[in-house]
């Protein structure tokens, strides 16, 4: 017979792998959400990349926030 306790804790590391899981695809739908929400409204996106913070067009024109073209 499997001892409750290792029982209990192999269940918590399944459910926070879980958890983990859940966040990273929420997190990757996200962005592919405010991509196509800038495309159907002709607006813009902005992220993080390097430690620059970049605005792309939905035409595909990149433009570091301080001014510098990129793509």
């Amino acid at each position: 017979m499997v001892d409750e306790k290792k029982r209990e804790q192999w269940k918590k590391k399944v459910m926070d792998n879980l958890k983990r899981e859940a966040a990273k695809n929420i997190i990757a739908i996200t962005g592919d959400l405010a991509k196509l929400d800038a495309k159907v409204n002709n607006t813009y996106t902005v992220y993080i990349k390097d430690g620059r913070m970049i605005k792309k067009q939905t035409n595909g024109k990149c433009v570091v926030i301080n001014g510098k073209t990129i793509k």
